[in-house]
């Protein structure tokens, strides 16, 4: 049984098969492959090349032949899937080639994930050049496995069609009856990749360049451009309209009907004979005209609209000069190489050389700028506004309350501050049970009432102002215009690098600060865009909650690395983060210190590192706790007699009760988001940093044999950094919340 089937659609690749052939038998992977090419009438010496190859490699090369062309790639690549053995099925152009690994690279990732399809990325380059030559990359996303996210697919959608670039689960194509269109000449792989990707369950996607895409190539199907591939439009909007409508509503199906239309037929243009543009044109209205101007007119997209409008009324002129209109930018490559060509087009009375040429610019850039993810709109937006309903949104992280605006949430609450207030947090994770115990009036993170709640509440105060916190719908494809909360900003902790360039974006209608310093670096920086009417200088809500109190433990709290995320479990466990704890968790003259302080060792995980936590050591000495495992951190910090950290903001905490605070900061070859700009003269006023195992053992046994005390000078630098610490920071937020209001 052979793992992966790749599947070629042939057809007069003499010039280039060679290569792609020599790709594959290069992949590490190679007795695993089963390779299919399909010999689609080629009239050069693509049989003979496809049958050297059975020769030298009969166990892995399975030939299927037709006598005469199909005139496009669907009916090869059908019966490709028809013949294929395969766990897996991957589709290969022959005019292409393989980066370095990819397609092993490809099948580990599907294997080790157990995912439906896994995409990766690729270089475009011209004809028989190296990814040193590469015009163009696929834009690089965040990785992610077995996603199924209403958000995932509509992200997909957006991008080129990912078929030469990805691996699927056979089982699902032959589960669903996937198949090509076998009477178009393009289009057909992106019906079929779209149509699979909606009906996937597991989507996983990985950064790895794995494919070099051909362009240019001189004799390709559509490079020779004639009047047959716009004939084919009403077929390729009937396959799309098959495959979107799985899963999309119509105005996403709308939307991507008409980008194919900006950024793939519109630029063809160029390619076609000058005196055939206008009836290409006509065939493109015939097309939207048979598919429906009313239902591509929903599409969101302005300029999506304006074509079809001018289409629509046949202002073929007006139409091309609209996009010379749009924007200015630079000539891509592909254009500049059709310079020759477009002169043809200037002795047309309507000048459309011009027009299309500037056309072609900005169509190419027009789908690669603008979001699909506000395409529902139309549909949205009458379901979330309403009038204003006068409540107070409290929200902390979706999964997880014990931070700041559930600690302001208390203090409403008991005091009688405002009589229409709820929390916001995800009903499946422990904190939902524990608060509606407790009495808090929880509304389900993630539902229609959510999303309508905070569309037409008042105030929206949180700790974590995420632009899928603050405009939820957001992520699910849907834009319903600007709410019209104010929004408070308690902080997650004290700011102490600049982070301007996420939370300059938003407007605030409160901004809380700590500290003196914290305060006036926020305000100097302009990129923040905060005013002393906006920042205020309050201290944290959950402050007020921490007392100190006695316990037998010291808290060891690191903070997360991004790029660990997404590790396997050897990976995390051979990472620098990994041994540098555990070293110190393990080490024999750290334990001996502390058993005789009488203390053991509380290991809170963070949030996206808690997956691994049975990596850790556990036992009477050292007790791991996850980060949905803790009940209350004011509880856990109260009682904690020092905090080890390395860059967690968790640490103002612990300061807050006047605790010892050793900074473990070891060496670390990769920079990540907390020790890029970390203020290692602030770690070293406030608390001692360690910058080694031996550093960190000797500060924590010193602070044990001290009873955990810090020393008369840090109480003063922590006493100076601290703007308050009466216990009244969540009535100093509240003033300055309702400062020159009225509430019931």
């Amino acid at each position: 049984m052979y793992k992966v089937s790749i599947i070629l659609a042939c057809y007069n690749v003499e010039s280039y098969i060679d290569d792609a052939f020599r790709s594959i038998v290069a992949q590490s992977a190679f007795d695993q492959f089963e390779v299919i090419p399909v010999n689609d009438g080629s009239t050069d010496g693509t049989q003979r090349i496809i049958d050297e190859y059975v020769r030298r490699y009969p166990k892995n090369f399975f030939p299927i032949s037709f006598d005469e062309g199909s005139g496009g790639p669907g009916r090869p690549r059908n019966a490709g899937i028809d013949s294929a053995r395969g766990e897996y099925i991957i589709f290969m152009d022959p005019d292409d080639r393989i980066h370095e690994d990819g397609y092993s690279t490809l099948l580990k990732a599907i294997e080790e994930h157990q995912s439906d399809v896994v995409v990766g990325a690729r270089y475009a380059v011209p004809e028989k050049q190296g990814p040193e030559h590469k015009i163009w990359t696929d834009y690089i996303a965040p990785e992610y496995f077995n996603q199924d996210s209403y958000a995932v697919k509509l992200d997909l959608l957006s991008r080129r069609p990912g078929i030469l670039k990805s691996i699927y689960r056979t089982a699902l194509i032959r589960e669903h009856g996937l198949r090509f269109l076998e009477d178009i000449l393009s289009s057909e792989d992106e019906i079929f990749d779209k149509k699979f990707l909606l009906l996937a369950s597991r989507i996983s996607r990985i950064n790895d360049v794995v494919y070099l895409y051909t362009l240019a190539r001189g004799d390709s199907i559509t490079s020779h451009i004639k009047l047959n591939l716009y004939r084919d439009l009403p077929k390729i909007f009937g396959g799309l309209d098959d495959a979107l409508g799985v899963y999309f509503a119509q105005p996403i199906i709308s939307y991507r009907l008409a980008a194919l239309i900006r950024t793939f037929y519109f630029p063809k243009l160029l390619l076609l004979d000058p005196e055939l543009t206008d009836e290409a044109l006509e065939l493109i209205r015939v097309a939207y005209e048979g598919y429906g101007f009313d239902r591509l007119m929903l599409t969101e997209n302005s300029i999506d609209r304006r074509i079809v409008e001018l289409l629509r009324d046949r202002r073929y002129s007006q139409l091309m000069l609209y996009f010379m209109n749009q924007r200015s930018i630079g000539l891509s490559g592909t254009v500049r190489r059709q310079r020759g060509r477009l002169r043809k087009f200037e002795v047309r009375p309507v000048k459309l050389a011009s027009k299309v040429h500037k056309y072609a610019v900005f169509a190419k850039r027009a789908a690669g700028e603008r979001s699909p993810g506000k395409f529902l709109r139309a549909n949205l937006r009458n379901s979330l506004r309403g009038e204003p309903n006068g409540y107070w949104l409290f929200m902390d992280r979706p999964n997880k309350a014990t931070d700041n605006a559930e600690a302001l949430y208390r203090y409403v609450r008991e005091n009688k501050i405002h009589d229409r207030i709820a929390f916001i947090i995800r009903a499946d994770c422990p904190d939902y049970e524990t608060l509606r115990r407790e009495g808090f009036n929880l509304v389900r993170y993630g539902t229609v009432a959510h999303w309508r709640l905070l569309f037409n509440c008042e105030h929206f105060i949180t700790s974590h102002p995420d632009e899928d916190h603050l405009k939820p719908w957001r992520g699910y494809g849907a834009r319903a215009g600007t709410p019209g909360y104010k929004l408070t900003f308690l902080q997650h902790g004290v700011i102490r690098s600049d982070l301007s360039s996420w939370l300059g974006s938003k407007k605030y209608h409160i901004f809380c600060s700590s500290a003196q310093a914290e305060y006036d670096a926020l305000l100097n920086n302009i990129k923040y865009r905060l005013s002393p009417d906006t920042l205020k200088l309050t201290g944290l809500a959950r402050h007020d909650l921490l007392e100190r109190r006695s316990g037998d433990y010291i808290l060891v709290s690191p903070t997360w690395r991004s790029f660990l995320r997404n590790s396997s479990q050897s990976e995390f466990e051979s990472s620098e983060f990994y041994r540098s704890w555990t070293a110190l968790l393990r080490d024999d003259r750290l334990q001996t210190a502390l058993q005789a302080a009488g203390v053991r060792i509380k290991l809170v995980l963070h949030s996206e590192l808690s997956k691994f936590g049975e990596c850790f050591p556990s036992s009477d000495f050292v007790e791991v706790i996850t980060y949905d495992n803790v009940e209350s951190f004011a509880d856990l910090i109260s009682c904690a007699q020092m905090l080890v950290t390395d860059y967690s903001s968790i640490s103002f905490d612990a300061l807050y009760l006047r605790r010892p605070v050793v900074y473990y900061t070891f060496p670390e070859r990769r920079a990540h988001s907390t020790n890029v700009g970390a203020d290692f003269a602030l770690y070293e006023r406030l608390g001692v940093r360690a910058s080694d195992h031996d550093a960190a053992v000797d500060a924590i046994a010193t602070s044990a044999g001290q009873g955990f005390m810090p020393d008369e000078e840090k109480i003063r630098e922590i006493d100076s950094f601290f703007a308050y610490s009466d216990g009244q920071n969540c009535k100093r937020i509240i003033d300055a919340i309702t400062q020159g209001e009225q509430h019931s």
